[in-house]
């Protein structure tokens, strides 16, 4: 029987630790990714709210946009209710009577910038409900989409109108819901659909970086030593199941300092801003949260590791093993193309099958405890298969390395692959 040191394995682990976390690359990635990942959450809004050459000006004055009816009674009804809706500042003017006259008009003034669009409400339109609206914003989705709020609010009030109904009557009769999600049992806790999106984007994003990133780096550190031959030095001192074990753990230790310092530094800017702290507030990170990510994490890792240091001690060079790279991390691509179904179904039977399914389950089971309250049993039952597919991953990668990191000159066949793992 082959003895297990815990002293060699963790000699091992610190190596591998110091030498990743002196580097410079790890010292970039590290206090870099936190800015990119900033830039990038922020620049998606700024686009999505106005477009790239009006926001100066948007800030500066009001959207102005004219509605053009032969209707004045209809166009005054969409200004109205344009004007009540809360974000942007919109400045909508009423034309009235919509003549081809006023339609040329439009057109300079829209040519020269002074105003931002008009809709175009004639007797066709208005019997058809085809609404043309000219601007030169077309790729600001939300005036767009507050506009045709506003004219459907409209047209619904004059029909209501002809048919008896008083003004307070159509205004009560039309008033919008504000529709609040509570999760179940809990009447004050309010869930915010666009926090928990929050949530899940920004950790999920840091966890399958974290884990293709680490989980290749054991692989390239195993196929780097076996081309080098410092493998066979190695093996005089430990056994090969005592080095995959302490680069395993070295290296995910290089990962889980990495996420403390980003933690460490997400604390320190709440403790000096108040925007910072209100958004983390808003977003509601939890100290529960953060455990279940550091679970996830570690267990994540120690399953894809363990895989990547097999595929490392099979091939002899980083080409070859790069063919296997994307089997090896599909159940992660397919965990990524999962997350928007899973968040907006988390209790369908599929989504719970996926999210205990082993391979799956670093993403989308923590996908569902941030989005949504599983039933206990699924979480022990997710983290119960997890741990046991990563003690088979341990076991049949280890018979793997053992063996394959010896091997040199040509890639081994299915059956040497066999025969290593029936091999004692």
């Amino acid at each position: 029987m082959i003895e297990f040191s815990i002293h060699k394995v963790w000699i091992i682990a610190k190596r591998e630790y110091l030498e990743r976390v002196r580097t410079r690359s790890f010292i970039l990635s590290t206090f870099a990714t936190p800015l990119l990942m900033g830039l990038f959450l922020i620049l998606p809004a700024l686009i999505s709210t106005s477009t790239a050459r009006g926001i100066v000006r948007d800030s500066e004055r009001p959207v102005r946009i004219v509605i053009a009816c032969d209707s004045r009674a209809l166009a005054e009804l969409a200004r109205g209710e344009l004007i009540r809706q809360q974000g942007a500042r919109y400045e909508p003017s009423v034309v009235s009577p919509a003549s081809p006259a006023e339609h040329a008009q439009l057109d300079k003034r829209l040519d020269t910038g002074d105003i931002e669009g008009y809709v175009w409400l004639d007797g066709p339109a208005r019997t058809s409900r085809q609404v043309v609206f000219a601007t030169g914003r077309t790729g600001d989705l939300i005036l767009q989409r507050r506009l045709g709020e506003a004219l459907s609010y409209a047209f619904a009030a004059e029909r209501m109108v002809k048919q008896g109904s008083s003004a307070g009557d159509v205004a009560a009769t039309l008033q919008p819901v504000n529709l609040i999600a509570v999760r179940a049992g809990e009447s004050f806790s309010v869930y915010n659909a666009v926090r928990g999106a929050a949530v899940v984007l920004i950790l999920m994003f840091v966890m399958l970086f974290s884990l293709l990133s680490y989980g290749v780096m054991v692989m390239r550190s195993v196929m780097e030593e076996k081309s080098s031959r410092i493998t066979e030095v190695l093996l005089c001192a430990a056994s090969a199941q005592e080095l995959m074990t302490g680069k395993i753990l070295g290296t995910g230790s290089v990962g889980l300092t990495q996420i403390a310092v980003w933690l460490t530094m997400a604390a320190f800017g709440a403790s000096r801003s108040l925007y910072l702290r209100t958004a983390i507030s808003v977003l509601g990170v939890g100290s529960s949260l953060i455990v279940y990510f550091v679970v996830f994490y570690i267990l994540g890792y120690l399953l894809y590791s363990a895989i990547f240091a097999g595929v490392g001690a099979i091939f002899n060079s980083i080409d070859e093993a790069q063919q296997w790279n994307f089997v090896v991390i599909l159940p992660l691509i397919a965990s990524s193309a999962m997350i928007l179904p899973v968040a907006t179904s988390s209790d369908s039977p599929i989504s719970v099958l996926v999210s205990l399914f082993p391979f799956c389950s670093p993403i989308l089971m923590f996908e569902r405890l941030a989005v949504h309250d599983p039933p206990p049993w699924q979480v022990a039952l997710s983290l119960a298969l997890l741990v046991a597919t990563i003690g088979a991953a341990m076991f049949v990668s280890g018979r793997i390395y053992r063996t394959g990191i010896l091997m040199y000159g040509k890639r081994p066949t299915i059956r040497e692959l066999s025969r290593w793992l029936r091999h004692h």
